[in-house]
């Protein structure tokens, strides 16, 4: 009961300078420190249309979760030497959209259904988020950490690339997730729960 919508991968990047190199400034440099920030989205419920499109299909079950995740470097910090001193990292989800059939109503067992129903697939979207959030940070450092000085812009493309990779990767168990709750049985057991109303 969800579409995906993909974002796209941003890779802000600072100024970059190239200073001259240190004849020993690749041996004796610090590694990159990074921080990680993790957005799990703040949702918008929507509860105005009889009908509306859901992962390609119509009125998917009377409801809809649609998220975007998204992987941005939001900051860095450069040394005199040219080297990565320090990254900024976002990991989180973006326009986020709850919808559910104004033929539902508020109030109602089926309204209500259909809204828990949706609101265990944000819960969804935001446990593979965390769980992918330390793993993508993981990846970043290291790439960052074998980045030789002067950086250059082919560079923060690797790093780019890195983000590209393991957003697409937790994009595709989020799928594989939430698809084990749009089954015809979970459907069937939605409506069995309010037969009596």
């Amino acid at each position: 009961m969800r579409k995906k919508f993909f974002g796209n991968i941003i890779l802000i990047v600072s100024a970059i300078i190239a200073m001259p190199v240190a004849s020993n400034a690749a041996d004796s440099r610090e590694k990159p420190e990074l921080s990680v920030e993790v957005n799990e989205g703040k949702p918008r419920f929507i509860h105005k249309n009889k009908q509306f499109s859901c992962s390609h299909k119509i009125n998917h079950g009377g409801g809809c979760t649609r998220v975007s995740f998204y992987a941005e470097l939001r900051g860095t910090e450069i040394t005199p030497e040219g080297a990565l001193k320090k990254l900024k990292l976002q990991i989180g989800l973006r326009d986020v959209e709850i919808e559910l059939s104004s033929d539902l109503k508020k109030g109602s067992c089926l309204f209500d259904v259909v809204l828990k129903h949706e609101l265990t697939h944000l819960a969804l979207h935001r446990k593979v988020l965390k769980r992918f959030a330390p793993e993508i940070a993981k990846a970043v450092l290291s790439t960052a950490e074998t980045i030789p000085v002067p950086i250059t812009q082919a560079h923060f493309n690797r790093i780019s690339n890195v983000l590209k990779k393991y957003v697409n990767r937790m994009m595709r168990e989020d799928d594989k997730q939430n698809a084990l709750m749009d089954t015809g049985d979970a459907y069937l057991y939605q409506q069995k729960q309010c037969l009596n109303e």
